[in-house]
């Protein structure tokens, strides 16, 4: 089955056929099709840890046939279990369509898989053998509109215990629309800053926007940014030490390269349809804005969709190694998967 819409979506989680042995849940909104594969996850299984297994890519890309086989296990505690698989893509390395067709051919399977990945093309091989299949259900998530939003930010502000005026809840349903996952990860930062809860609700305005703010605006990453995606290792080792003298922390370092690369995914699409860079730049508009075009139309001569889809796959890995490592691992860990990008670029740079 395939579906494109939330109620259908919504309708076919609450159902849980257990016939499905593949739920491929995609799309623009990467946060959005993550966090319903993670309600599903918990529907099938409740909180046991136990009852999930989790696969890498490259686990499945080694033998794809530990999916069909983990499957069909039967668990030594009894009832099913659930296994997940994250960042599912078609670029190459990511691509597990073989482990995927395994199983949807396999004889049996009675734990269900839930795999959760980007912006995959619906006409994509992946989505078609999921969606085209009786015992699969590939369900899209787009970007959400500015009605949507709003209603998405109360149910994530209620979810952190935040209970925001008016103005805050239409800057958050602003950050829904631009990148849903970034609006999370500031949810959680308001939520830890104010101690709040479901619980134990606190009030958020404008001020604690601004006062947090100060360490994350856009503004001043906007040099490293452009080093990264731009290729200049020499500029992106000065950025970052400056960032970091001035109290700008890794973790928002990372998330100001996250969003510039989000950003460099959805132009690049116009670039993977034969329109040039400068073409793809223009038709933005007003949308860009004007002292970054120049830098942005150089960027997408560097990076291809897929390309840029998987260097956002690693900054989002470095954020969650980042979380786990401590701050001094964490700034040399930034720092490295900096450089990594920016000395890929600078070798594409040079090839033009």
């Amino acid at each position: 089955m395939k579906a494109d819409k939330l109620p259908a979506i919504n309708a076919a989680i609450a159902a849980a056929d257990p016939k499905i042995r593949v739920w491929l849940f995609y799309g623009q909104d990467v946060a959005g099709a993550k966090a319903a594969a993670d309600r599903l996850t918990k529907a099938l299984v409740g909180d046991d840890a136990m009852a999930r297994t989790d696969f890498t890519n490259a686990d499945l890309r080694e033998d794809p046939s530990r999916l069909a086989a983990e499957a069909a296990a039967i668990s030594m505690f009894g009832g099913r279990s659930v296994i997940r698989v994250d960042q599912v893509s078609e670029a190459p390395g990511n691509n597990i369509r073989d482990a995927v067709e395994l199983l949807l051919n396999a004889a049996e399977a009675g734990n269900p898989v839930v795999l959760s990945g980007g912006d995959i093309k619906a006409t994509s091989a992946l989505v078609k053998m999921v969606g085209g299949s009786g015992a699969g259900a590939a369900l899209r998530f787009w970007q959400p509109n500015a009605r949507d939003a709003a209603g998405m930010a109360d149910e994530m502000c209620k979810a952190a215990g935040l209970l925001p005026d008016r103005a805050v809840r239409a800057t958050i349903a602003a950050m829904i629309v631009a990148n849903r996952a970034i609006a999370e990860q500031e949810i959680e930062k308001f939520a830890l800053y104010l101690d709040a809860s479901p619980d134990d609700p606190k009030p958020l305005g404008e001020d604690v926007m601004d006062r947090l703010g100060a360490a994350f605006s856009e503004g001043d990453f906007s040099q490293l940014t452009m080093a990264v995606a731009g290729g200049d290792p020499r500029a992106v080792a000065r950025e970052h030490a400056r960032l970091i003298h001035d109290g700008k922390v890794s973790v928002a370092q990372l998330r100001a390269v996250q969003r510039r690369f989000s950003q460099l995914v959805s132009l690049a699409r116009g670039t993977a349809r034969g329109q040039s860079a400068e073409a793809v730049i223009e038709a933005e508009g007003r949308r860009i804005f004007w002292k970054e075009k120049n830098a942005l139309t150089r960027e997408l001569k560097l990076w291809s969709a897929s390309d840029a889809e998987l260097a956002l796959e690693r900054l989002r890995a470095a954020e969650v190694k980042f979380k786990s490592s401590g701050t001094a691992d964490g700034d040399l860990l930034t720092a490295d998967i900096f450089l990594t990008l920016a000395r890929r670029a600078q070798a594409r740079g040079r090839r033009l």
